[in-house]
């Protein structure tokens, strides 16, 4: 049984690195330093993988010009795409949501350097939408925003048009 299993993974594998028309198809992931600080820093880091010459970023890495992380998430054709981190310079996450073809979409969290919640809303095309709560930094819920539309938001029973 298990050299049936082992034959069935070695086969995947080798049927995984060819192209539909059966060539064998190359890849690799490397990084790439798009930008610098003064100091030689690094300041914008994208991963690629290269298959057939081509290059296919996959991720991306900003950092602070200490060189600690300032966020990083995935890429695709050349906009965010997928989830993305931000971090403050000790390393703690400021903030978390996801993009699609470089807007944001769906949930993003905020966070107090302390960690707790500093709100919690959802994108939509690059817009907000929906509930918005905001927390003080103690935990706290201090507001609820709702998002109508681009030109339209209530906050706590109070609607405000642009």
């Amino acid at each position: 049984m298990k050299n049936i299993l082992l034959v069935v993974v070695v086969v995947f594998f080798v049927s995984a690195c060819q192209s539909g028309d059966g060539k064998k198809v190359s890849v690799k992931s490397e990084e790439e330093v798009l930008e610098s600080y003064a100091n030689g820093s690094p300041r914008i880091v994208r991963t690629y993988d290269e298959a057939d010459g081509k290059r296919h970023y996959t991720f991306e890495k900003e950092y602070f010009e200490d060189g600690s992380l300032s966020k990083e998430g995935a890429i695709k054709d050349g906009n965010r795409d997928g989830e993305w981190k931000g971090y403050y310079r000790d390393g703690n996450l400021k903030n978390t949501g996801y993009f699609k073809n470089g807007k944001r979409n769906d949930t993003t969290i905020a966070y107090y350097e302390n960690g707790n919640v500093k709100y919690v809303g959802i994108f939509n095309n690059g817009e907000k939408t929906g509930t918005w709560k905001v927390f003080s930094e103690e935990g706290e819920l201090t507001d609820t925003q709702v998002y109508m539309n681009p030109d339209e938001v209530r906050t706590d029973s109070i609607t405000i048009k642009n």
